[in-house]
């Protein structure tokens, strides 16, 4: 028998989304330690009497739990509320991390489109431009027969600077925002984008601390991998030789390590953004949650990340294609050449990150709500949710 302290709740009050605060329009899905109540904040609690059994539960013996207290009746989720988005509310199957993206896509395609259609777009259009100014460049003179190679340009400097800094922010900003976009269609709700970018942008400073520290680690991880090479450069021909063969052998180790950072940057950029958290407790908490399923969370993302990466590849490198076509028909002028071959692979590399944002960006929220599910019992509180909100629609 399990003895509940969860606090009494005024049965009266309004439902509210899991984590949702009284005074906040947004639901944040905060950790069960935050005080919420729950299935993962009452371990050993069922449903309550009465509740049907979720779809992966196995048949058992009834729990029951006693308290001092007066715990108030809470409406129990009925069959309609296991399903009331895009998935049906159990720990998912592998096929779900393939094919449920593509739902939520096309649920709430404005934000999971949208809103990285328009970061990719700016970031491509002020890269496009720093590199026609760098190639105009009279000090380069790279589209001289004989480049002069005598400087650079301070403009060309700040132009490359600008757009830099533009394609890191839209990397940041077109992979967190998704998450919202998924965590409200797995609950049948559509967003706009302006809901979400609220949520992102409470925790910018800790997305964009937590790319550059994924980026820090991996080319931490590339340095060592590169150092036998670094050290036998030196040598003779066999010494470089062996340096070069231990530098692939390492490489070829680098790989899984690059794989888990990018996991666990994923599920963390979702976490911060879904339970509004800094950096240090979302790694922490993502740390917490993958632990029992990190490599069935690789495989995962191994899958995903190759299967997307060839689609990005195909449309890029037709865009390439398009691009020198357009350029061989065009009048024989450079200007023109490179307006059309700017213009045309420009469309196929924004094409191809919107679908690499969109897709990734879906499979690492599902990920981070799977985790849940299976070590919280969160599609209890989702279904629960789901309850409430059909009730106070009814």
């Amino acid at each position: 028998m399990h003895v509940s302290n969860v606090e009494p709740q005024d049965p009266t009050a309004p439902p509210q989304w899991p984590g949702a605060t009284p005074d906040s329009g947004v639901p944040a899905w905060v950790t069960p330690a935050s005080g919420q109540s729950g299935a993962a904040a009452q371990p050993g609690a069922g449903p309550g009497p009465g509740a049907p059994v979720p779809p992966h539960a196995a048949p058992g013996p009834a729990q029951y739990t006693t308290s001092s207290a007066s715990v108030p009746t809470y409406a129990a989720p009925t069959y309609r509320s296991w399903q009331p988005g895009i998935l049906a509310l159990k720990p998912m199957s592998f096929g779900d991390f393939l094919s449920v993206p593509f739902r939520a896509i096309r649920y709430n395609r404005g934000v999971m489109l949208g809103a990285p259609l328009l970061f990719t777009l700016v970031s491509t259009i002020l890269t496009l431009t720093a590199l026609w100014v760098v190639f105009n460049d009279p000090r380069l003179g790279l589209l001289s027969v004989a480049p002069t190679m005598s400087g650079i340009s301070g403009e060309s400097i700040g132009l490359i600077v600008i757009a830099v800094a533009c394609m890191l922010l839209a990397d940041v900003l077109s992979s967190s925002i998704i998450a919202p976009g998924v965590a409200r269609a797995v609950l049948g709700e559509r967003i706009t984008i302006g809901t979400a970018w609220r949520q992102v942008r409470r925790r910018l400073g800790s997305l964009v601390l937590l790319y550059l520290t994924a980026f820090a680690s991996m080319c931490v991880v590339g340095g060592l991998a590169l150092l036998p090479l670094l050290l036998l450069i030196t040598g003779d021909g066999g010494a470089i030789a062996i340096g070069i063969l231990l530098t692939l052998v390492a490489f070829a180790l680098c790989v899984p390590v690059f794989l888990a950072i990018t996991l666990l940057q994923g599920i963390a950029r979702a976490l911060i953004v879904l339970e509004d958290v800094s950096i240090g407790a979302g790694l922490k908490r993502t740390f917490s949650l993958i632990k029992g399923r990190f490599w069935w969370s690789i495989l995962i993302a191994f899958v995903t990340l190759l299967l997307i990466n060839i689609a990005a590849g195909v449309v890029q490198n037709v865009g390439q294609f398009g691009a020198l076509a357009v350029g061989a028909i065009a009048p024989e002028s450079d200007v023109i050449f490179g307006i059309a071959f700017f213009v045309v692979y420009g469309l196929a590399y924004v094409l191809s990150m919107l679908m690499v944002y969109s897709y990734l960006g879906a499979v690492f929220a599902l990920i981070y709500i799977d985790l849940r599910m299976r070590h919280e019992g969160f599609d209890i509180d989702l279904a629960r949710a789901a309850e409430a909100r059909a009730a106070g629609r009814a």
